[in-house]
């Protein structure tokens, strides 16, 4: 199969795109860029021409679609309703199979990818940065200059070390002890659990303490978004499968998501499979039964949180959950129930950060292209805090504070939930 047959699959998708343009405002790499062929419409004319076959795809053209952060922001700009998402997965999938570099290309990407999944890899990255962390490698280096030393590459890897807050957070039942009402699932997905382990235990504190149980399934597995922006088709269906199986046998009333781009993934299962699948039936099921973390929090606060935080606060929404769950509102009204918060709105927080899933990764500059601008715009604000709602944002956003020797600090919206629940017990007590 080639990679005109794979974009010829979506052509339906293809040709309702009109290029009025509307997308270009929203994309984060046309903005960093002012280049068309880094735009949704740039790159959906270069699927328009495989398909007519009036160009063979290169390295060059892939290139272009390589660079797509996959944030998705261009959907609810298109007045003509372009699933953007689709097309470029389908087109991503067909250029695993024809890019040039193809043996050994394709290998490698498949053994990176499936390290990035891999929970054991996770955690022991997650202990080996723990160390490297805590004994203040990094400033040792600054210090003594060793950066010169390094490579370009080394050293931009070096400053992309996450901080890692507590111990991996396991599998198991988190009952809430009084005032039950019903149980939900917690999703760990491949990178919170084993890196942001305390910010997970603060989330099941928050449900607990609202009443619900929680279950974090030992047999769940990566949601599939990383394979899927990535290419992997086989893999993602792999993974799929496993999740919709397990997650549909439990008894609990959600599956509730941290991770705004595995709760994407996880919701749009069923264009995964054929209409006539029966996995596709399971899928929309699973999909009723799926909500974001900070929606469900925001349709089930029995009361507010009552421990003061003075601080001036702003809010960098995940791209997956605003521009294709549509959850908009509910993690900014949390956040003005705290007391004592000043809310300061982000500008162009439409904007991705350029995290990506494993774009940072994968495309280095262009991410910190779209990172730099993403800071200049903080510094704008002069918030005391920037929070967020997805891991691979608060990873890629303390990345930018601490390069931009920002005194601002980074935070999930549940910490701040979980700082002013916790100090007004304390205050009650």
């Amino acid at each position: 199969m080639t990679i005109k047959s794979y974009i010829d699959n979506v052509k339906d998708e293809v040709y309702k795109c009109v290029h009025c343009g509307f997308c270009l405002t929203a994309c984060p790499t046309y903005l960093v860029s002012g280049q068309e062929l880094e735009s949704p419409r740039g790159r959906i004319t270069l699927m328009k021409a495989t398909i007519e076959s009036e160009i063979i795809p290169d390295l060059n053209t892939f290139a272009h679609w390589d660079r797509c952060i996959q944030c998705r922001a261009c959907e609810p700009a298109c007045p003509s309703g372009v699933n953007y998402g689709l097309l470029i997965e389908a087109t991503k999938t067909g250029m695993n199979e024809v890019r040039s570099e193809s043996f050994i290309y394709r290998y490698n990407l498949k053994i990176i990818l499936n390290l990035l999944i891999s929970k054991w890899f996770v955690n022991l990255n997650a202990l080996i940065f723990r160390i490297y962390n805590k004994l203040k490698i990094s400033q040792l280096i600054n210090k003594v200059k060793l950066n010169k030393l390094l490579p370009k590459k080394i050293n931009e890897l070096e400053k992309m070390i996450p901080i890692i807050n507590g111990f991996p957070l396991k599998s198991g039942n988190y009952p809430s002890g009084t005032n039950n009402k019903f149980k939900v699932m917690l999703f760990r997905g491949c990178v919170m659990p084993g890196i942001h382990g305390d910010n997970m235990r603060k989330t099941i504190y928050l449900l607990n303490h609202l009443g619900f149980d929680v279950e974090v399934l030992d047999n769940e597995v990566c949601c599939g978004s990383i394979s899927s922006h990535n290419g992997d088709s086989d893999m993602t269906l792999k993974l799929a499968k496993t999740n919709i199986d397990n997650f549909l046998q439990n008894e609990s009333k959600y599956l509730l998501i941290s991770s705004a781009g595995c709760g994407t993934r996880i919701k749009e299962y069923n264009h995964l499979f054929n209409k006539n699948s029966s996995y596709y039936n399971k899928a929309l099921l699973l999909k009723e039964k799926t909500m974001d973390i900070y929606e469900f929090l925001y349709n089930n606060l029995p009361f507010k949180p009552e421990g003061n935080i003075n601080l001036t606060v702003s809010y960098q929404p995940a791209c997956h959950l605003i521009n294709t769950q549509k959850i908009i509102d509910p993690p900014v009204e949390l956040l003005k129930m705290i007391p004592g918060i000043k809310y300061v709105e982000l500008p162009s927080s439409n904007i991705c950060c350029g995290a990506g899933g494993a774009y940072s990764i994968t495309q280095p500059e262009w991410s910190k292209k779209v990172l730099n601008k993403k800071m200049t715009e903080f510094k704008s604000i002069n918030a005391d805090i920037l929070t967020v709602s997805n891991p691979g944002c608060l990873i890629q956003l303390q990345n930018g504070i601490q390069e931009s020797s920002i005194s601002s600090d980074i935070m999930y919206v549940t910490d701040l939930l979980y700082n002013s629940y916790l100090k007004g017990e304390k205050n009650e007590s």
